[in-house]
């Protein structure tokens, strides 16, 4: 027996006594009959937990549209069967039709009886039109069981998304600290590889200063040389490897400008070719007519360095290492997030090597990711050209096919102005003749370093450890001749403390040192009138040619 959903019969006979009949005869069936004098209240008593619709021929005249719009409103889930009393008129289909054809088009499941007829075939088409309904109530109770399901499932998937981007979050907080600290434990737990190359730069350094220490304190002072050397050549390896992070994490400070691409090769060739073995051709094959680029020419220069020397490697039993460079025309299909319409000078270098199989070239711009044994590689050198070529408006390409070599294409973006002649070298810095040096500096070493070495060249240092006290010397009239500025610094970053020195000291040389700084990233944009910038870790003779350079217009 069905619950009293679905069991409501809407009857609508308005002739004699057919309606009272219909009913009683319903109601012995467990029905709910209800009569409705028209169409008209049966709109109005329509409902999706209605069971039946029992309407005599004769009870359809008036304007169908209330009864439309009552279907109308019906759930998706609802076809209200209409069991429709015809009379003797015409052939059996033809009296069909045009009984269906007085119903409105939303009534679709209609089921015409012809009168007379006995009260058991009208109970059967009733209970058939009932049951058919109740499928419709099970299929909507079915529906809505996948909806909570679904809505479930849902809830589940934005809790797990949730999870995931708190995972990623944290992950990329871990990253960021790698990248700005270059903590070698952080380090080590990503790859062997690093921690094997830093263990021996520290040992490099410590051990040169710990036997130079040593053989000063016994009055030993012949070979000492031999140690410091030891010492440098092993912290500049480090810097390198440092810059190689902030390369492929596009945050090292990039000093772009306009260059000839083929210039910069054709100088480099002889770098190059003492980077390679005997067994190994090298080929230039400059383009002609090439337009300039834009990029900083210190770490193209270093990406070129890497790829032939991974090229070298790939090519243990000799071949051909080919630099190339030509101008690309990137179009509207062509483009791709990575890589913007517009023209760009293609810089490639390519070899006959082993090649790569496409699993392992679709990774090899993926950072710490190496094919080399541990100990042997970081996983950072074609991260670190990717890396560079996309802070440069530009990207990088990889072609590979086993047992053929592989090229990687430098995409840079072509300039539309002509590069600047070569500067002149520059001679040694002169003394300086007592000038006022501001130094902001919250490392204690680094400051103790740069005051000493300004002291050493003449010039009166005030040393300043937090930018907020530098504030108060710029706004008197303290004499200052140049100020030299850490850019990341506590509390104030040295961008906002030059803003500072230029409402009041327009004219003030303005000297950064960073080590890292995101918005420092790009030379042009973050340096103003009369800056410039060096990137630490720097050499002493570097920061005094650069503070005598800054100071000549006043000198």
């Amino acid at each position: 027996m069905l619950d009293r959903e679905g069991r409501r019969v809407l009857i609508a006979a308005p002739y004699g006594r057919d309606a009272e009949t219909l009913a009683g005869l319903l109601a012995q069936k467990d029905c709910q009959p209800e009569i409705c004098a028209d169409m008209e209240e049966v709109a109005r008593r329509l409902d999706e937990r209605a069971g039946l619709v029992l309407v005599a021929e004769e009870a359809l005249i008036g304007d169908p549209a209330p009864l439309r719009h009552a279907l109308g409103r019906q759930p998706i889930w609802s076809e209200i069967p209409f069991v429709l009393l015809a009379g003797r008129q015409g052939s059996r289909q033809q009296r069909a039709d045009l009984a269906r054809g007085r119903l409105p088009p939303e009534a679709t499941n209609v089921v015409v009886l012809e009168r007379p007829l006995g009260a058991e075939s009208l109970l059967s088409a009733a209970e058939s039109a009932l049951r058919a309904r109740r499928r419709q109530f099970e299929m909507r109770d079915r529906l809505a069981e996948i909806a909570r399901a679904a809505e479930t499932l849902e809830q589940k998937v934005a809790e797990r998304t949730a999870q995931l981007r708190e995972e990623l979050a944290r992950r990329e907080q871990v990253e960021a600290a790698l990248r700005q600290s270059q903590k070698m434990e952080a380090i080590g737990h990503l790859t062997g590889g690093i921690a094997h190359d830093f263990n021996n730069m520290l040992t490099g350094v410590i051990g040169s200063i710990d036997l130079v220490r040593r053989r000063m304190a016994t009055g030993r002072f012949e070979g000492l040389d031999r140690y410091m050397q030891a010492a440098w050549t092993s912290a500049q390896r480090a810097a390198s490897l440092t810059q190689r992070l902030l390369a492929f994490s596009r945050r090292q400070s990039l000093d772009a400008r306009p260059l000839s691409v083929n210039d910069l090769v054709q100088d480099l060739a002889e770098l190059l070719e003492r980077s390679i073995n005997e067994r190994i051709t090298l080929k230039l094959e400059p383009g002609e007519g090439l337009p300039a680029a834009v990029a900083d020419a210190n770490q193209l220069e270093s990406a070129l360095l890497n790829l032939v020397i991974n090229a070298r490697d790939a090519m243990p039993d000799g071949g051909t290492l080919t630099v190339s460079t030509r101008m690309v025309e990137i179009t509207g299909e062509e483009a791709t997030p990575d890589l913007a319409p517009g023209r760009y000078v293609a810089v490639t270098v390519a070899d006959t090597g082993v090649g790569m199989e496409p699993s392992v070239a679709e990774q090899v711009f993926e950072p710490f990711f190496t094919t080399k044994p541990t100990g042997q590689g970081t996983g950072l050198g074609l991260s670190m050209v990717y890396g560079f070529a996309r802070q440069s408006g530009g990207t990088a390409r990889l072609r590979s096919r086993v047992g053929e070599g592989t090229a990687v294409e430098i995409l840079l973006p072509v300039s539309d102005v002509t590069p600047d002649a070569d500067a002149a070298p520059l001679e040694p810095a002169p003394d300086g003749q007592g000038q006022q040096v501001l130094l902001v500096e919250d490392d204690d070493a680094v400051r103790l370093l740069v005051s000493s070495v300004l002291d050493e060249l003449g010039y009166a240092v005030i040393e300043v450890a937090d930018p907020r006290l530098a504030a108060p010397i710029l706004e008197s009239d303290r004499p200052v001749d140049l100020m030299v500025s850490d850019v990341g610094l506590p509390g104030m970053n040295g961008r906002q403390l030059a803003e500072i020195a230029r409402r009041h000291r327009p004219d003030l040389p303005i000297l950064f040192v960073t080590g890292y700084a995101e918005n420092a990233a790009i030379r042009s944009s973050f340096l103003g009138r009369n800056m410039d910038m060096i990137t630490k870790p720097f050499s002493l003779d570097v920061l005094s040619a650069k503070i005598s350079e800054m100071l000549q217009p006043a000198a």
